[in-house]
């Protein structure tokens, strides 16, 4: 490959690599390109036991370890156990704040009060947990413990959000998002798409909620926060469901339980949830009975584990069953278990709404008394939640963050129209570059496809001239003809002894003998066996061969073989039209790598072109004006 060549191959690249370069910075936005993601991440699984969870590896682990390496590995299984068994996670996340205030591990005893605080949350105790969160986040701040202040602010929006407090919930998570994007943190990133996404579901922007999940999934799979990844396919198929594609939720649902096939099972909190959203699924689509059957299951795990939180809405699912099969008194009496259990966790969102759809069904039912009681309660309630001061505070806070969005995606731009500016100067250059190597490279093929064509037909001529001489001229081949090559003088020994000139005349003249009885031809022909032909010593016939034919034995031996080849390639047409192969082997060579080699030195031309332009040559000839006779030079 020439230099040429090479040049153009690496422009190409660079060519191409710009445009993989602006695909891949090219963001996808998703369901399906996510779930794909997840699917490859859990290939790789066994390569990251860690990452996801493996409790018998982080059992082993918890094992062999002391110190701060222990205290982690406890959290670890803390965090494999949240969904599975609340009691068995506790009792890790215990140990761990124990020996961390053992080892005054400051960072365990924090990570462990979280954990404390999230499974308060998980039980339905916001009070509690709430009450923790306060007291925690005195004592860090984002500089200090960024990913535990992310943990805490997360838990209090998610919070604010089952109280249905909206704003404090809104502005805890856009001041997180606000501290993720100025540190370019990814896991704060993770948790505020988390914080925000919860939000918008629970006001129903269901389109919003489903692209700060995604945005929060992304990292989630570059981060390999695995526990994260089963609650996040069950919100992405309630938001689907919820944005009128219930055949896509069930899609969803179906992937989540190839999923648990392959990983260790969600655990019975997001189970409860699956159950939930799935009774709603088949609701919507006039199912009734699967419906039924998935709320009665989400209710016996939520009582059964004592889920508090999960047992007001699963409820609500419940009795807007009932009212779609007309059974309205089991309706209203679902209702009402509904607001009891959310009043007793404080979950004022779901007593607002349940307390509005009461307040209609009694009065359709004729029952005006409770019917005022009800809707009393919503009023009460909602202008406690939403007065507006509330309502305007999250106008508010959502045009600020549109604000900042907007100029975020001009700032995008710009940087987007400045690289674009740089990319299209790179592909100018590439392509004037490419123009001047093509031009140059044209140009020089031209100009050396010319060179050796006249040099080709000079040769033709020269071996015709040959031939008519080798057939009247008896010792032709003692002359040294002009269109031979040029030898190099690195092949002719500087200082030779010398030999006795009859001696050197004896070794020329048998030696000319059996040129002209072809000896060359033979593939075992060497020094040696030449010198025996000879009758004389090879140091002799290698001084003769060196001085007289100013060459190597080698080189001498190739000359004999190609000026042997020239004449018959032109008068032999079946033997020109022969495999390279055969042609090689019948001048004595063993393999066609040395003969190539051989006849490229002699002629500057692989002999396999040189043939295909000799067989074209006579056409060429004809149409080109007859080159001047060309005189053989005499030597001595």
């Amino acid at each position: 490959m020439n230099n040429q060549t090479k040049i153009t191959i690496l422009v190409f690249a660079l060519f191409f690599s710009l445009n993989r370069t602006e695909a891949r910075e090219t963001p996808i936005d998703s369901v399906d390109f996510y779930l794909n993601s997840v699917q490859d991440l859990i290939k790789n699984k066994n390569n990251f036991k860690e990452d996801f969870l493996d409790i018998e590896f982080l059992l082993k682990k918890n094992n062999s370890t002391q110190g701060k390496e222990k205290v982690l590995t406890l959290l670890q299984l803390y965090t494999a156990y949240i969904y599975k068994s609340a009691l068995l996670a506790n009792s890790y996340n215990n140990q761990a704040m124990v020996l961390s205030k053992k080892i005054a591990y400051q960072e365990g005893i924090l990570k462990a009060d979280y954990n404390m605080a999230y499974l308060l949350f998980v039980q339905g105790n916001f009070d509690k947990s709430m009450n923790k969160i306060l007291e925690i986040q005195k004592i860090i701040d984002v500089s200090s413990y960024p990913e535990i202040y992310a943990d805490f602010a997360t838990l209090r929006s998610y919070i604010y959000s089952e109280r249905g407090e909206y704003d404090r919930a809104l502005e805890t998570g856009l001041k997180l998002l606000d501290n993720a994007e100025k540190t370019k943190n990814d896991y704060l990133l993770m948790k505020a798409y988390s914080a925000l996404s919860h939000y918008y579901l629970r006001i129903e922007n269901y389109s919003k909620s489903l692209n700060y999940c995604l945005k929060g999934l992304h990292y989630i799979l570059k981060l390999k926060k695995t526990h994260y990844i089963y609650p996040k396919i069950d919100e992405i198929a309630r938001m689907t469901a919820k944005l009128n594609d219930p055949e896509g939720a069930l899609k969803v649902y179906g992937y989540f339980l190839e999923l648990e096939k392959k990983l260790p099972p969600a655990g019975s909190y997001i189970s409860a949830s699956v159950q939930s959203n799935m009774a709603n699924i088949y609701m919507s689509i006039g199912e009734h009975e699967k419906a039924l059957a998935h709320i009665s299951k989400a209710l016996e795990i939520n009582y059964e584990n004592n889920y508090l939180f999960r047992i007001p809405r699963a409820l609500t699912i419940q009795a807007e069953l009932y009212l779609q099969t007309k059974d309205t008194a089991q309706a209203i009496s679902n209702y009402e278990q509904s607001i009891e259990a959310a009043e007793n966790i404080d979950a004022f969102d779901v007593v607002k709404r349940n307390s509005y759809v009461l307040g209609q069904l009694y009065e359709k039912t004729h029952q005006l008394s409770k019917s005022n009681d009800y809707k009393s309660l919503y009023k009460s309630i909602s202008d406690s939640l939403f007065t507006n001061e509330k309502e305007q505070k999250i106008i508010i806070l959502e045009t600020k963050r549109k604000i900042k969005e907007v100029l975020q995606n001009k700032k995008i731009l710009e940087l987007e129209n400045k690289a674009q500016k740089e990319k299209f100067r790179a592909i100018t250059i590439v392509l004037i570059l490419l123009f001047l190597i093509s031009t140059i490279s044209v140009y020089s093929y031209l100009k050396v496809r010319k060179k050796n064509r006249l040099l080709l037909l000079r040769t033709i001529d020269l071996a015709e001239i040959q031939l008519r001489m080798s057939e009247k001229i008896s010792g032709f081949q003692d002359m040294e003809t002009q269109w031979s090559v040029e030898r190099k003088s690195a092949d002719i020994p500087k200082t030779q002894p010398s030999i006795d000139k009859d001696i050197k005349n004896i070794i020329l003249t048998k030696l000319e003998k059996l040129e002209k009885e072809n000896f060359f031809l033979d593939p075992n022909c060497n020094l040696h066996q030449l010198s025996e032909l000879l009758k004389t010593n090879p140091k002799y016939l290698s001084q003769v061969i060196n001085q007289e034919k100013k060459s190597n034995f080698n080189n001498y031996i190739n000359e004999l073989r190609i000026n042997y080849l020239l004449p018959k390639l032109l008068k032999d047409i079946e033997f020109r039209n022969s495999k390279l192969s055969y042609i090689a082997f019948s001048l004595g060579y063993n393999n066609l790598n040395t003969f190539n080699a051989a006849f490229k030195k002699r002629l500057g031309i692989l002999p396999s072109n040189f043939i295909n332009e000799l067989n074209n040559a006579f056409e060429i000839k004809n149409n080109t004006p007859a080159l001047p006779p060309y005189k053989l030079k005499k030597i001595g």
